[in-house]
């Protein structure tokens, strides 16, 4: 049984009564402000899409590498399956002992964008489904759906604990520029490279974060004091997280939060571990004075250069100490 000590909020009063409604406001504007990290019970999605969603994740990360390899990540499409050590959120640190697999909302061509624009690959590209499992895009886009519906009311839950004259943030996600990540984190049972984590210390490029755990801990969460603590799945949670963008939208009111999952020095690295993110970008021609860019899509651009290589083929992961060490097969 886990426990923790970040907020955790009953998301139902959002559309309860005045005074239930009043007090849920204030309990998640303190949170995005003082922690950046909350707990949401009662968030209206049903528990069985989520738990149908990690089935047909095991099941993909499970598949011989020759099958994943057909569906590598590329830069020009930001889709697909990427391998072991193919993300650094540090330069000249090693990669991350992690493979993903990312997806958006299918193509709609009313999202039109500028193709002139550096970061407009990131719109209407069509997204790369593994044949031979019918139900994995079945399962995956209606919770890609329902999460972008939980979003629109978080965005307005904080637009209301921020008393924002206008609604800035729900008017400028509109487009639900959104990337849904599978992850899989291989237990590491032997020595890895210095510096090597299975998801280095970040902060997320986000608006806000939907993650949802598979049962597995490992997850960290800094706080202000500069102290390490535990962000566990809790049971019929989601855990939400305020990103880059809103930290910038806000003139930092709301904080974005660094996080990561070791692996060296933790109890839980010897266990495979699963995740289910929803990363939320504000629509990518929003104006977002952030770094040295000046719109969403720029700054996503700009951070997906410096951290991301190539996809690594799978096999890759059999060159990988860590993995090696337990033993695991790719065949």
């Amino acid at each position: 049984m886990y426990t923790t000590d970040l907020p955790i909020i009953d998301f139902s009063p959002f559309c309860g009564d005045t005074s239930s409604r009043a007090e849920f406001i204030n309990k998640i504007g303190e949170a995005g402000r003082e922690v950046g990290f909350f707990y949401l019970r009662n968030f209206g999605i049903d528990p069985r899409r989520i738990t149908e969603a990690f089935a047909q994740s095991r099941a993909f990360f499970a598949l011989p590498a020759t099958r994943k390899s057909e569906l590598l990540w590329d830069s020009t499409t930001n889709r697909g399956y990427d391998g072991l050590e193919a993300q650094s959120f540090k330069a000249g640190q090693p990669g991350d002992l992690k493979e993903s697999f990312r997806f958006t909302a299918e193509p709609d061509l009313r999202n039109r964008v500028d193709r002139e624009v550096a970061w407009s690959f990131l719109v209407n590209q069509s997204n790369k489904w593994p044949e031979n499992m019918p139900q994995f895009r079945n399962v995956l886009l209606p919770l890609l759906s329902d999460c972008g519906d939980l979003v629109d009311d978080i965005l307005a839950a904080l637009e209301e604990a921020l008393d924002m004259p206008e609604p800035l943030l729900t008017q400028n996600h509109v487009r639900r520029n959104y990337t849904m990540r599978l992850l899989h984190y291989p237990a590491v049972k032997g020595p890895v490279k210095d510096g090597q984590a299975r998801c280095g210390e970040h902060t997320d490029w986000t608006t806000i974060t939907l993650l949802f755990q598979g049962g597995q801990g490992g997850l960290e969460v800094r706080r202000r004091t500069g102290e390490w603590t535990p962000a566990p799945p809790l049971t019929d949670c989601v855990l939400v997280n305020i990103g880059d963008q809103l930290q910038a939208w806000t003139a930092g009111r709301l904080v974005s939060t660094p996080h990561r999952v070791r692996a060296n020095f933790s109890p839980h690295a010897e266990l495979d571990r699963y995740s289910i993110a929803l990363f939320c970008y504000a629509d990518f021609d929003a104006a977002i004075d952030l770094g040295d860019t000046g719109t969403s899509g720029a700054y996503i651009l700009s951070k997906l250069q410096a951290t991301q290589s190539t996809g690594t083929m799978p096999h890759d992961i059999s060159r990988s100490e860590g993995y090696r060490a337990a033993g695991k097969s790719i065949a």
